[in-house]
This record gives structure tokens, sequence and C-alpha cells, in this order.
């Protein structure tokens, strides 16, 4: 930060304006969602963390497709705030002004001034993404963090190759990003290729690289151990195995992925921030041999998004993104300045204002609405992330701590408002109903789970985005819950969705079942 502070007195009273309005542009862009009911990742993350904080693990006891660091973030704003289920949202934004930063003083130090305070700018609201869609606190949001803060790292040390100091601190950032998530590993193959390849020029031994890579192979050791030790000692890993790598090979194929997801998120990219693609083929004007670093980086972060078709994935290639339309608009308006014999920096600064206000424009309608309003329009559809917590707090008041609560479908957030547990450890539904080889055995184990303890309370989620049933999806599991609700549990009431809001019903009346989103079962007595 003091480096950061420095650059700003180096840029005079514009810099220090810049960083303030780049303050109240963040609060902008939050100010009216950090409190908004937790969508379906969220409540995952959080039911993780709720096991934990009991002692039990989490893969075992909850499927989870991501690794263990966003669970630890999770737990510890548990602890921070224990109720206040919106506060991993804060703590999200903790990590992305940090980050903002990074981005700010990795631009001036690759491209020099003029670049840093519009590299920041330009992040602010790229990493929420057009309509400001990425306001959860996903897991994204934290990686970027360690991701980033490895790349200041390199940046700041890469002079003859930098020293092992410097890049066990970065084998530590590293290995935290890649508990985050293991799609950043490519990124990070990048960053120590070309930090090798500045160590050989310096010293041409194969001992000064070899110490270099032990240094942060054991920087990333030491952080994995970290991560990873609880579950190696509980089970040796297998279950963050068959979690985390096993499934997600298959997963990864399903139709969540593919060029036809790619095409629609380029198309919207395109639509809501032209003005950035067509600013950066004005790189050739400033090309220099550091550029190939960071242009390679800004293409393989979007092969890193496996062509999802989920809005997160792309939040890797924003702080590259925003570094290169920085330097882009400096080669412009040097140019222009040059030949029009203007003041640079004003030119400038207007440019990057002009460029920035194109950015936020999609976004200005989001911005301006009340905390309800922009919940109520983000959650507009199937989703029943609204009522959770009203079902919720329904669900608390039919049963005590220990008893068991199933939540059929991908709703795990309900479990953590109503700080129940589940008699099966899949709280979402991609497991058992993406066509996998894997699905049918855990349809069973599921099936086994619910016999083994049944729930005394069963909240069953109707929206298909729940679901994620497939025209080849193995029916067992569905087939054997209406069978068990209809033999051994009776309706309570439901959760009954008009327009963008709703109300609860108790009891349920029939003409009511159509829009109804989420129903509650409770079992009956003997």
């Amino acid at each position: 930060m003091e480096a950061l502070a420095a650059s700003a007195r180096a840029g005079g009273p514009r810099a220090w304006l810049g960083l303030i309005g780049i303050g109240l542009l963040f609060l902008a862009l939050r100010w009216n969602n950090y409190h908004a009911p937790l969508i379906r990742d969220e409540g995952e993350y959080a039911y993780a963390a709720q096991l934990l904080r009991h002692g039990l693990a989490p893969y075992q006891h909850s499927f989870l497709q991501k690794p263990p660091m966003v669970v630890y973030t999770y737990l510890v704003s548990n602890l921070v705030a224990p109720d206040a289920f919106w506060f991993p949202r804060v703590l999200a934004a903790v990590f992305i002004a940090t980050t903002t930063a990074l981005v700010g003083l990795i631009a001036r130090r690759e491209f020099g001034g003029g670049v840093a305070v519009t590299a920041m700018a330009l992040f602010t609201p790229m990493v929420l993404l057009p309509e400001i869609e990425q306001f959860t606190a996903n897991t994204e949001m934290f990686l970027l963090l360690p991701l980033i803060g490895a790349f200041a790292v390199y940046s700041y040390n890469r002079e003859n190759g930098g020293d092992y100091r410097s890049w066990a601190l970065a084998g530590v950032l590293g290995g935290a990003a890649f508990w985050y998530k293991y799609t950043c590993l490519p990124l990070l193959g990048l960053l120590y290729l070309f930090w090798s390849w500045d160590a050989w020029r310096s010293h041409r031994t194969a001992r000064s690289l070899w110490t270099r890579w032990l240094a942060a192979g054991l920087g990333a050791i030491g952080t994995s151990v970290a991560a990873i030790g609880f579950f190696l000692v509980q089970d040796g890993g297998q279950h963050l195995w068959e979690c985390t790598i096993s499934f997600n090979r298959f997963y990864a194929d399903s139709i969540n992925f593919g060029f036809h997801l790619f095409e629609v998120r380029l198309v919207w990219f395109w639509t809501h921030w032209w003005i950035l693609f067509l600013l950066l083929p004005a790189l050739v004007i400033a090309w220099s041999p550091r550029l190939w670093f960071w242009v390679g980086l800004f293409l393989l972060a979007w092969v890193t998004t496996n062509a999802s078709g989920y809005g997160q994935y792309y939040v890797l290639i924003m702080p590259f993104w925003a570094i290169l339309i920085a330097v882009a608009i400096k080669a412009v308006t040097s140019w222009a300045a040059a030949k029009a014999s203007w003041p640079e920096r004003l030119l400038r600064g207007c440019f990057a204002l002009i460029v920035l206000a194109l950015v936020c424009w999609p976004d200005l309608h989001s911005m301006t609405l009340s905390p309800q309003r922009f919940a109520e329009e983000k959650y507009t559809g199937s989703n029943p992330f609204l009522e959770s917590q009203l079902v919720a707090r329904r669900v608390s008041e039919l049963t005590s701590p220990s008893d068991a609560v199933l939540v059929a479908g991908s709703e795990p957030q309900v479990l953590c408002y109503a700080g129940r547990f589940s008699p099966t450890r899949f709280v979402i539904t991609a497991p058992l109903m993406i066509p996998t080889p894997l699905a049918a055995g855990y349809q069973q184990e599921a099936m086994q789970a619910l016999r083994d303890r049944p729930p005394a309370v069963v909240v069953l989620a109707r929206a298909n985005s729940s679901w994620l049933m497939e025209e080849t999806s193995p029916r067992q599991f569905p087939e054997f819950l209406y069978f068990l609700l209809n033999d051994q549990y009776q309706q309570v009431g439901g959760y009954v969705r008009e327009g963008p809001v709703g109300r609860w019903e108790e009891p349920l009346p029939p003409t009511a079942m159509t829009n109804a989103t989420l129903l509650v079962f409770r079992r009956k007595p003997g």
C-alpha cells in the first residue's frame, strides 16, 4: 500500500482524485447487493464451512466441487460474523479492493506512469462483469488476490531472476490460488516459465534455476499442507480427490460447457464492452517485448474458462484485460497528443473517463436500484433464493438441531439459514443428475443415506435449475424420493411465488401448487 501511496504522490492531485473516484465507484457497485439473499453456490460453501466448524469434513459430508480454500474463507467469515450470512461478500470486497491495488502496482511497475489509476478504475467494474452479475462471494472473488499477488511478486522481483525469498513467496501465493480453484494453474505455469527465463538469462547456471524452483516448490508445498492436511488425515484425501478431480473430469464435458456457450458469452461481452475490444489493437502502437507476457496471460485466461456458460469463470480474465486496456489508452493518447500538440495527461484522463463511462453504462440501472429491487430483479425466474430464508425459518420451527433435514434440490442455503444438517452429502444435485458414469452409484448412495437416517423434514425444490435433470439422467433417486414423500411424509406448506415475490402458505391449497417453488414436508408420526 505504501508503494501505491508513493505512486499517487508522484502523480499529483489528479492521481489522488482518481483513487478517491475509484473508491466511490467501488461502493456504488456494491452498496445495494452485499446483503442480497444467498445463491446456491454461496449456500454450498457456507454449508461446508458449517460442517467444518462442527468438526465434520466437507467432501465426506457434503459433495463440494471446489478445492478447500473457499471453505476456509467462509469459515473465517462465519467465525467473525456468525449471524451475518452476507459477511462473505464483505470479505470478498476486501479481497477485490486489495487486488485492485495490486493491479495498479503491477501496471505502474510494468508500463510506467499513466497506467496505474486507469487500470484500477477499469478493473473495479470489470470484475463484477456486465450487469453486476458477479456480486456474490464466489470462489473467483477470493482467488484473484493470491493469484495477482503472485504476479505482483514476480513483477517487482524479476530483475536478475529474483532471489529465493521472492520465489518462495510467489510459491505460497500460487499454492493458495491453486487450492481455491485448479483452473488458475496454466496462468501460474506461464508466470514461472517467464520468470525461469529471466533467471536463466541473468545467471546462466542450472544451480540458480534449481535453487529458485526449490524455493517456489517449498512455498507451494507449505500452503498445500495447510490447505489439505485436514482432509489427508481424515481419509487420505480420497473424497477430496473424488469430488474435485474425478467428478469434475466428467462435469467439464457436460452441457454447462461448450463452444456454443462461449460464443454466447463472447457476444454478451461485445454487446456491453465493445470499446474494450476495439482498443486492444492499439497495443501495436506501444508494443514492447514485455507485452508478449501480458497478452499471453490475457489469452490464456480465456482458455481457463473451458468455454463455460457460467459468468464467474471469466473473472480471471479481468485483471489482465484491464492492464492491457490501460496501456492501450496511454498509447492512443500519447500518439494523439504528439500529433495535435495537446496536453497528454489531460487528454489521457479525459479519454480514460470516457472508456470507463462506456464500461459502466450497462450497469447503471443495477447500480441505482434499491437493495430489495436489486434482489428481485437478479433472482427473477425459477431460482428460489428470495424465499429460502423464510422457508428455513419454518424448518427451524419444525425441527431441533439434532434432526436431519433433506433439501431435495440444489439449495443448500436453506440448511445454512436453518442451521441444520443433511442426512446425505448430496446437498446439490449436479453429481446425482448430470449424466456421468458416477451418477447411478451416487443415486444409490443417496437413497441408502435416507434409509439409514430418515430426515425429520424434507424441503422439495421444484425449479428445473435446482435439479439439472436431463433426458439421459438416471431417475432412480427422484422416483425413490417421491415414493418416500407419499408414503412417510405429510405436506406442511409451501412458498407460492407471485411475480418476483410471494408468500408462505400453510396449509398449501391445491390451486396454489402450480406457483409453489419450495414445499416443506414433515415425517408422519410413528
